[in-house]
């Protein structure tokens, strides 16, 4: 993941597996389906524009839908607010210029996080501050260089 800085205290190595697990496994599963309340939060794909923030995206979706799952609660929580105050002396993380993407979960038992939408989005308290851009492709977004 780029935006992503690798520190060692949260590096995991594998250990061999020594056994088989005799368990079933579905062919397909889709978690929109299985959690239909949720679907919605779910299945709601955020952009991160120009900015190294696939650390605060990942854990604060991830941390959205598990809320969902366990509450039923539809909100979606803000990912400007990781970004921006999960920093470096709480969560060794810089913002746009990438972070860690095990230390936020500590960081939303200790103080939470607020509602926030996509850009533009006033229904929210804290909304993503960056526009959605075209990553690598002809799109109708600006380019993703263009959006400051």
């Amino acid at each position: 993941m780029m935006g992503t800085v690798v520190d060692p205290l949260w590096t995991y190595k594998a250990e061999p597996l020594t056994q088989h697990l005799r368990a079933t496994v579905p062919d397909t599963f889709d978690s929109r389906t299985a959690w239909p309340q949720c679907a919605s939060v779910i299945n709601h794909v955020r952009d991160q524009s120009n900015c190294g923030s696939c650390w605060a995206h990942g854990t604060t979706e991830a941390f959205n839908d598990r809320s969902c799952i366990k509450t039923g609660n539809t909100v979606l929580f803000s990912v400007a607010d990781t970004t921006a105050c999960c920093g470096f002396l709480s969560c060794m993380s810089m913002g746009c210029n990438g972070g860690q993407i095990g230390t936020p979960w500590s960081w939303f038992l200790r103080t939470g996080v607020v509602t926030g939408g996509d850009f533009g989005d006033k229904s929210s308290c804290f909304p993503y501050t960056m526009e959605k851009c075209s990553h690598h492709v002809t799109s109708s977004l600006p380019a993703c260089t263009d959006v400051p």
